[in-house]
C-alpha cells in the first residue's frame, strides 16, 4: 500500500499479488515446459482471494491454500484504491463465479483470478498458468462431470465448498496431521512383566510362557522346585564318590 498525489490530494495505491500454488508433483517437470496443475489465489491488503465450487468467491490467508503446495508469488502492480475498491469488485463478479458456476476446465480458480487482475489491473495473468486446463477444454466432454464440478481447493470456512477433484494430488494439511495421529502407535504398549516375576500370562496350572520359556524356565513352583533337588542330588553323589576315591588312596 502507498499514499501520494499532488495539489493536496491524496491517493491511495494497493499491491495486487499473484500467489500460485501446485497441485502434483509432476509440476516439478511441467513448470519448465511451461505448463503445470495449478491453483491461484489473489492477495491483496493482506487477503487471499480465490474461487471454488460450493463456495463461489472465497477469502483466506495468503500462501496456505489447503490441498496445494506454495510455489511463487508473482507481483503484477498496482490499483488505485484499497478495500472498498476490491468489495465493489467483487461484487460484480460474483454472480460471474457463483458457487454453482465453478468448472475444472472452463471457469476454475485460475479464470477468476485472471477476471479479478483484469478489472483491476486491466492485464492479464501469466498464460502458463491456466495453460493446460485450456488444452483440457478441447477434451472436456471425455472427462467424469464430478471432477470438472469439484474444486481441488475449497473454501477452508464453507462446509459447503467441495475440493474432491481427481485434479488433486495434495493431501489437505489437516488430512495430513490427522493421517500422522492415526499411524503413530505408542513406543511401550499392551502387557508386560515386571522385573524379576514370572510371565503375565500364567495358568492355574502353574505352566507361563514368554521371558520364562526364553531363559529355559519350567514356570512352575513345582518344576522349581523338583529342579532344586536334583541339583542337590547330583552334587551330593558327587561328594560321596570324591570320599571313596580318598579313602581308597589312604587304604
Amino acid at each position: 500500500m502507498s499514499f501520494g498525489g499532488t495539489g493536496g490530494r491524496t491517493k491511495m495505491t494497493s499491491k495486487v499479488t499473484l500467489n500460485l500454488y501446485d497441485l502434483s508433483p509432476a509440476n516439478e517437470y511441467l513448470y519448465a515446459l511451461g505448463l503445470g496443475l495449478h491453483h491461484s489465489g489473489i492477495e491483496i491488503l493482506g487477503t487471499e482471494y480465490s474461487f471454488a465450487s460450493g463456495a463461489g468467491i472465497f477469502e483466506a490467508p495468503p500462501k496456505v491454500a489447503g490441498g496445494a503446495i506454495y510455489r511463487e508469488s508473482i507481483e503484477l502492480g498496482y490499483m488505485q484504491g484499497g478495500s472498498t475498491e476490491v468489495k465493489r469488485v467483487l461484487d460484480e463478479l460474483k454472480q460471474e463465479f457463483a458457487p454453482d458456476k465453478y468448472n475444472l476446465i472452463k471457469k476454475n480458480c485460475n479464470h477468476f483470478a485472471n477476471a479479478l487482475v483484469y478489472a483491476l489491473l486491466q492485464k492479464q495473468i501469466p498464460s502458463h498458468i491456466n495453460r493446460l486446463a485450456n488444452i483440457g477444454s478441447c477434451m472436456s466432454c471425455l472427462l467424469p462431470k464430478q471432477m470438472l464440478e469439484n474444486a481441488p481447493v475449497g473454501d477452508p470456512n464453507n462446509q459447503n465448498s467441495s475440493s474432491n477433484s481427481g485434479y488433486q494430488v495434495y493431501p489437505s494439511r489437516n488430512q495430513a496431521q490427522n493421517d500422522v495421529k492415526k499411524s503413530s502407535v505408542s513406543a511401550f504398549s499392551g502387557s508386560g512383566m515386571t522385573l524379576g516375576s514370572s510371565s503375565s500370562s500364567t495358568s492355574s496350572s502353574g505352566n507361563s510362557s514368554g521371558l520364562g520359556n526364553f531363559f529355559g524356565n519350567s514356570g512352575s513352583t513345582a518344576g522349581n522346585k523338583s529342579g532344586s533337588d536334583d541339583l542337590t542330588d547330583r552334587r551330593e553323589k558327587a561328594r560321596m564318590a570324591a570320599l571313596a576315591r580318598l579313602n581308597q588312596k589312604i587304604s
